[in-house]
């Protein structure tokens, strides 16, 4: 082999070396594009199971003060309560978790829990399964600037008709009238055991890229 041919040889290893350098590069470059395609956005395991610990244990802490006031001082004081603490309560439990914590519905009693674009098509989504008799299962969207949001239905349980129920019926008339003045605009009457009441709306407050 003459000098001039193994010079050729010697450049078109060379060559094809770093083809196939750049080859392997661009290789290894797509396959980390396509995992990070395939990638989610956020854990919604995650955050589904971080959510539910949060509504129970919001549920749970009204739960239980609810019953120490109605043990004390019946419906009466349960409706003064309500109207006083309810807020206060989802709030700082909210901060507890680096959560902001709403209840909202399509029924409402206070104004002050009105749904959003998203909240009110995530309870026409329920309030459609549940006319299809389809289970109502938590939901993880992630919204427009980027925060997570846990949402779950609420359902009306037979101590709820006391305050939820049908006007003298199952709300005694004095109730209801306590109602009407603390909430002149309420809606929130007239439901049945097992009926949509609203849903919880859990944002998380680390915003997601």
């Amino acid at each position: 082999m003459n000098k001039f041919l193994l010079v050729s040889v010697v450049l078109l290893g060379l060559m094809s070396c770093q083809n196939s350098t750049k080859n392997n590069k661009q290789v290894t470059s797509n396959t980390t594009q396509e995992q990070q395609d395939k990638k989610p956005a956020f854990d919604h395991k995650a955050y589904k199971m971080k959510g539910m610990i949060i509504a129970k244990t919001t549920f749970k802490t009204f739960k239980t003060k609810i019953a120490k006031v109605s043990e004390n001082g019946g419906l009466p004081a349960v409706v003064d309560f309500c109207h006083d603490n309810a807020m206060k309560i989802t709030d700082s439990i909210g901060q507890a978790h680096h959560v902001k914590i709403k209840r909202t519905s399509h029924k409402l009693r206070n104004p002050a829990n009105k749904p959003d674009i998203d909240e009110e098509a995530v309870i026409n989504e329920y309030l459609k399964s549940q006319q299809e008799h389809k289970p109502l299962e938590p939901i993880v969207l992630k919204d427009s600037e980027g925060y997570v949001h846990f949402y779950a239905p609420i359902k009306i349980k037979p101590a709820c008709l006391s305050c939820h129920g049908t006007p003298g019926k199952e709300i005694p008339e004095n109730i209801y009238k306590m109602i009407k003045e603390k909430y002149p605009q309420d809606q929130a009457t007239g439901f049945k055991v097992g009926d949509l009441r609203g849903i919880w709306d859990i944002k998380f407050l680390d915003k997601q890229s």
